[in-house]
């Protein structure tokens, strides 16, 4: 697992776009120095624009308390639990009035059972959050009941975190994910985060929209829904799985990289030995083991 920032996964070619480990798929004009001007300007203008995409203006939230405790107080989490004035040297919990009720930051968490972030957790999140004012309790559940509260399936949720890792649909359609719902709408499994934020889905919807072969206005979409992604925080990025596909010379036509899943590789390939002249077949894949190796390694998202 490598750390990300955003909504993506290091091996979606939105990601290997804008951070320069793709080629921009963009032809220079048809007759090279002898193209016409306007095909000239239109190309160094695709060009400016491509070079121009970025994530720089997603923020990093690095590990800071001080800061996280300075939101939290500009926000009005500033009262205990009796309603005085909060003190990180007495008092456990910042507390917030809100339509006339004292709200304590009183969080809960679940993890799927069996899995070893639970210890993780306590030391890297736990005690951080607790030295900002905010009590978190972590409570491990079978998977099959975790899932059912992340989808939503036993009513209103009772708990205000869940650590679950999941995959990007095949398609990348953002929309349905993010569709505005309310906390307590059972009709929206898609949304399993319960966010209603109306920007978030327009620059979504706006993705989807974008004419076909239009890569680059894409591209410009799907900076913008990062950015907006990072503002609201629906859910906390924490890493993006890098996978590797190890096989033997003597399998053929293994194409991991250029299909969506190993069911569909494994179709086109064969099993056959390996002859003289057949050690740059594969050849060409990232990650791949120098010839003479036992093997090929190939990196998937």
């Amino acid at each position: 697992g490598l750390r990300v920032d955003g909504y993506y996964g290091l091996g979606q070619w939105m990601y290997q776009l804008v951070s320069g480990s793709l080629a921009y798929p963009l032809e220079e004009p048809e007759g090279g120095e002898n193209a016409s001007e306007e095909a000239k300007k239109k190309y160094e203008e695709d060009k400016a624009a491509w070079e121009a995409l970025s994530l720089d203006d997603v923020p990093v939230y690095n590990l800071d308390v001080q800061a996280a405790a300075d939101l939290l107080a500009s926000d009005g989490w500033t009262l205990n639990r009796d309603g005085g004035e909060f003190n990180p040297e007495t008092d456990d919990v910042r507390c917030k009035e809100i339509d006339g009720q004292l709200v304590a930051l009183d969080l809960r968490l679940i993890y799927p059972e069996g899995n070893k972030i639970g210890s993780s957790l306590e030391g890297a999140f736990v005690n951080h959050l607790a030295e900002a004012g905010i009590a978190l309790s972590v409570e491990a559940l079978p998977m099959q009941d975790l899932l059912r509260e992340y989808y939503r399936q036993n009513g209103a949720r009772s708990m205000d975190m869940i650590y679950l890792a999941t995959n990007f649909d095949l398609v990348f359609d953002p929309s349905l994910t993010f569709q505005p719902s309310a906390p307590d709408d059972l009709n929206n499994a898609s949304n399993t985060t319960g966010i209603a934020d109306q920007q978030l889905y327009d620059l979504a919807v706006s993705m989807r929209s974008t004419e076909q072969g239009d890569t680059l206005t894409y591209m410009q979409k799907w900076v913008k829904f990062q950015e907006r992604y990072a503002e609201v925080l629906p859910a906390i990025p924490v890493y993006s799985g890098v996978y590797f596909d190890f096989y033997p010379r003597t399998l053929h036509n293994y194409n991991i990289s250029a299909t969506v899943s190993w069911a569909q590789a494994i179709v086109e390939s064969y099993l056959s030995d390996v002859s003289e002249g057949d050690a740059g077949e594969n050849a060409g894949g990232e990650g791949e083991l120098p010839a003479g190796e036992e093997g090929y390694v190939t990196f998937d998202d």
